[in-house]
């Protein structure tokens, strides 16, 4: 029985899954961050193999009858980074082969962003355009021939337009916004209130000034916008409104870097998309001028990029067999 294991590694997050050779999903991992741009380097690569170990422990057979693993990589952008992290895995699946009844000794290890198997999850090819607008926010834009391209995704202190955390930091903002009477009254101000679990607009700062506030907790403020929005709260929905224009200029910016993108499948991946359908729409209005919108997909149902990142390992198994 021949597997295939995927990786999708973040900065908060990594997801792992395990593929038969007809697609079906044998096992799933979850884990912390592996991005050795977030933690420490050695405490990315030690979480890694920890969740290998933990993927490939739910069945003996697993590890000696995997094939290929494909890790779809945040914030390794580097040929060095790439060869770091594919030395440390390939070095561990070694010592564990050795000790296994293996019958299929060669494990080969590829290393692609993490649009590749975002794309190849929502739309079954690793080509196409991802627009994704989760804790952070990126477009990429993948041609045929494999040539990758980028735009935005540069963090939240150079970039994330329309992401999570950019819209929970503008609405902690407006609160503080309306308390001083530059914008109206909002409903932001009861929903952050009561999350938070502070009286009085002022005493946030002793919230979010903490050293336990992160990048997390300022996107989990994302929720309440939407929320807001939802109830017909003008500065909440101008707030997502404004972001979402700003992540559809990013994206016609990626668009025109290639003539096959503006008729490409483009797949919407990450929370605000999913839960804002104002952002949503938002973001295609804008994107009318230059690209085709009967070719946009967002399913409930994708598979998650793990499952995806599997499928690729198992797409590039097969294609180097074929040489």
């Amino acid at each position: 029985m021949r597997v295939y294991a995927g990786i999708d590694g973040g900065g908060t997050k990594t997801d792992a899954a395990i593929i038969s050779e007809s697609g079906d999903i044998l096992a799933t991992a979850r884990g912390g961050a592996t991005n050795p741009h977030s933690v420490p380097p050695h405490e990315a690569v030690k979480e890694l193999l920890h969740l290998l170990d933990v993927l490939f422990s739910s069945n003996v057979e697993f590890l000696s009858n995997c094939e290929s693993i494909c890790l779809g990589m945040s914030g390794i952008a580097e040929d060095q980074e790439r060869q770091w992290i594919t030395a440390h895995v390939d070095d561990y699946m070694k010592s564990k082969k050795n000790t296994a009844d293996s019958i299929h000794a060669n494990c080969t290890i590829h290393i692609v962003t993490e649009g590749e198997i975002a794309l190849m999850a929502s739309l079954g090819q690793p080509h196409g355009l991802l627009a994704i607008s989760g804790t952070g926010s990126i477009i990429y834009g993948i041609t045929p021939e494999g040539e990758v391209n980028r735009a935005g995704g540069w963090g939240h202190l150079l970039g994330d337009e329309g992401s999570g955390y950019r819209i929970g930091q503008r609405a902690l903002q407006s609160v503080m916004k309306s308390h001083d009477g530059v914008l109206p009254t909002t409903i932001l101000t009861s929903l952050v209130l009561q999350e938070l679990q502070v009286k009085h607009p002022p005493e946030l700062k002793y919230v979010v000034y903490q050293a336990d506030w992160n990048k997390s907790s300022m996107a989990s403020m994302a929720r309440l916008t939407i929320e807001a929005a939802a109830g017909g709260d003008e500065v909440a929905r101008f707030l997502l409104m404004d972001e979402a224009k700003q992540l559809a200029d990013t994206a016609k910016a990626l668009i025109r870097q290639h003539v096959s993108f503006a008729t490409a499948p483009m797949a919407l991946s990450g929370s605000i998309f999913r839960y804002s359908s104002l952002f949503r729409n938002t973001f295609l209005h804008h994107l009318t001028e230059v690209h085709d919108q009967q070719q946009v997909v967002c399913l409930e149902n994708a598979p998650v990029p793990a499952v995806g990142a599997a499928q690729l390992a198992r797409l590039q198994c097969h294609l180097d067999k074929s040489f």
